[in-house]
């Protein structure tokens, strides 16, 4: 069995985002899906092709803040299940609004 070395908890969602592909020459942003989602990174669903180690920037809304939440992010892992996005860094403002949008997810 592989061994889960993330330091965040997951939370099953339902958001959608809008994911650009870095370096490409439009940088026109496609629809996705976040289907889960941590302080580390996400799982999305997308008809968009991506490969490992790509350069991607992903925006999405969460109702704890206003503006959109957008950050890069790498690609670690495709599977059928989805893509598996780790987050460079977040804004300590994105950090308490996810943290804050948790809480509601909780039972």
């Amino acid at each position: 069995m592989a061994r889960d070395n993330r330091s965040s908890t997951r939370h099953d969602v339902s958001i959608a985002a809008q994911l650009t592909i870095n370096g490409t020459v439009d940088g026109t942003p496609g629809d996705c899906t976040v289907l889960n989602l941590s302080l580390g990174g996400a799982l999305i669903g997308s008809k968009m092709r991506h490969a490992m180690g790509q350069r991607v920037h992903i925006s999405f809304k969460v109702p704890t803040l206003a503006e959109p939440i957008a950050v890069g992010a790498t690609v670690r892992w495709i599977d059928s299940t989805g893509i598996g996005l780790q987050f460079d860094g977040l804004r300590a403002r994105d950090v308490w609004a996810l943290n804050e949008y948790f809480k509601q997810l909780q039972p």
